[in-house]
C-alpha cells in the first residue's frame, strides 16, 4: 500500500480534526449518515431507509437508496445518469453501484464513534474507459463525534479508491445543526496533494422531519477549476 502524505495545508486540517475527535467530550446525538461527499459515522436505524436524488454538473442525476438492514449495518445501492437534464441526446448510463457501512462502536465519553465500509459510487462515468472520471470513495474508515457544544459534529477518516495504486486519501468534515431546521456543512475532501484537495460547503434545509434539500458548492476556490453547484433531495423513513 502506497501512502501519499497530503499537502502542507491538508495535513494541518486533517490533524486539527483528528485531535478534536479525541480531545473533547461527546454529547451523544446521532449524526447524519452522509454530508455532501463524505461519509460520517452516522448510521440508519434498523428498518430505516433513505432515498437520495442528486443533481450535479453536465446534467447528471444520481439516485441512491440505503437501508438499515441490521442495528450496526447499512446497505445501499446507487445509479448515475449523465446528461439527463438539458437538451443533450447522448445520455450516459453508469453501472449500478454498491455501498455498505458498518459501525461496530457508537462512541463513548472518551472515544469517538467508528465506522468503516465501501462505497462504489463515483461521478461522471466514461463509457469508453469503463470507469468514473471522479473516483468512487472505495474502502474507507471514519471517526466522528459531537463536541464542544450540542449540534456541532466533526468527522475525519481515510479511503482508498483505486486498488491499482493503493493511494490513501484523507477527508474531514464539520456540521452544525440549527434547531433541526438547517444543517451547515463544511468538508475538506480528497486530501492527497494540495491541487487535488476539495473544499465543499453547503446547507441542508429540513422541509419536514422526513424531507431535506441540500444546496452545496463543491471544489470551492480550486485553482484552474470551476466550483460545481449541486442539489440533493433526501427522504428518510422506516418500514
Amino acid at each position: 500500500m502506497k501512502l501519499i502524505m497530503p499537502g502542507h495545508f491538508g495535513s494541518k486540517v486533517f490533524l486539527f480534526f483528528a485531535v478534536m475527535l479525541f480531545a473533547y467530550p461527546v454529547f451523544g446525538q446521532e449524526q447524519a449518515p452522509f454530508l455532501i461527499d463524505t461519509p460520517t459515522t452516522g448510521i440508519l436505524p434498523h428498518t430505516g431507509y433513505d432515498l437520495n436524488f442528486r443533481l450535479f454538473s453536465d446534467g447528471g442525476v444520481r439516485t441512491k437508496l440505503d437501508f438499515g438492514v441490521f442495528k450496526i449495518v447499512n446497505l445501499g445501492f446507487g445509479w448515475e445518469l449523465s446528461k439527463v437534464v438539458g437538451a443533450s441526446q447522448d445520455v450516459t448510463v453508469g453501472p449500478p453501484t454498491l455501498a455498505i457501512k458498518i459501525r461496530p462502536f457508537e462512541g463513548g465519553m472518551v472515544l469517538p464513534s467508528f465506522a468503516f465500509g465501501y462505497d462504489g459510487q463515483g461521478y461522471f462515468y466514461n463509457k469508453d474507459k469503463g470507469e468514473f472520471l471522479e473516483k468512487e470513495r472505495g474502502l474507507y474508515f471514519v471517526f466522528g463525534r459531537e463536541l464542544l457544544f450540542p449540534g456541532l459534529e466533526v468527522n475525519a477518516g481515510a479511503n482508498i479508491s483505486d486498488f491499482k495504486t493503493n493511494i490513501v486519501y484523507g477527508f474531514a468534515s464539520a456540521s452544525y445543526d440549527l434547531e433541526d431546521k438547517v444543517l451547515v456543512i463544511g468538508e475538506y475532501d480528497n486530501i492527497h496533494c494540495t491541487p487535488e484537495n476539495r473544499l465543499n460547503l453547503g446547507l441542508r434545509i429540513f422541509v419536514t422531519e422526513a424531507l431535506s434539500i441540500d444546496l452545496a458548492g463543491r471544489d470551492i476556490g480550486a485553482s484552474g477549476r470551476t466550483a460545481e453547484r449541486i442539489i440533493q433531495v433526501t427522504y428518510v423513513g422506516r418500514f
